[in-house]
């Protein structure tokens, strides 16, 4: 009898542990993606791909919200306002299909409490100037469908052009 509940709480045991792993692994990949993701387009933003857009950097999001299907620039030639939402589009689409249900902020950020309190918020504070630096500001829900999570990938994007 001692024995049937000693294996059954090292399966019991086991379980537990594998889910956690699973979960933890998981966790990773998306931590891995939204990294890769979150580089790619600072990259892109440093070098200017936003400037077709005429507008500030924050209005990017408008672009990226934006789930029209753009011109294919792998089948035509694009201009490069067409090129640009062309990106994003792609962009975005990795980034839904990736980490679904995922959040994104572009900002300026000045000095805020929030690095002082380890805890990043969507928010970015309106008393910022143009030497402040850009944020890219990146979250998805957790393995429950969270809809109220905080950043997990918060990125200084540097100077956009």
């Amino acid at each position: 009898m001692i024995s049937l509940v000693v294996v059954t709480a090292s399966v019991v045991s086991a379980v537990l542990v594998t889910a956690h792993t699973q979960l933890a692994m998981r966790e990773s990949a998306n931590q891995h993606t939204a990294w890769r993701l979150s580089v790619e387009l600072a990259a892109w933003l440093r070098a200017g791909g936003t400037q077709p857009f005429g507008n500030p950097p924050s209005h990017l999001l408008e672009q990226i919200q934006d789930v029209i299907t753009p011109a294919d620039c792998y089948a035509q030639a694009c201009v490069s306002l067409d090129a640009a939402r062309f990106y994003i589009w792609q962009w975005r689409r990795r980034l839904m299909r990736d980490l679904p249900g995922a959040k994104i902020v572009l900002c300026r950020e000045g000095q805020t409490e929030q690095a002082q309190s380890y805890r990043w918020r969507w928010a970015c504070p309106s008393d910022v100037d143009d030497s402040s630096y850009w944020l890219l500001k990146l979250g998805w829900p957790d393995h429950l469908g969270s809809t109220d999570f905080p950043p997990k990938v918060v990125f200084n994007v540097g100077q956009i052009r």
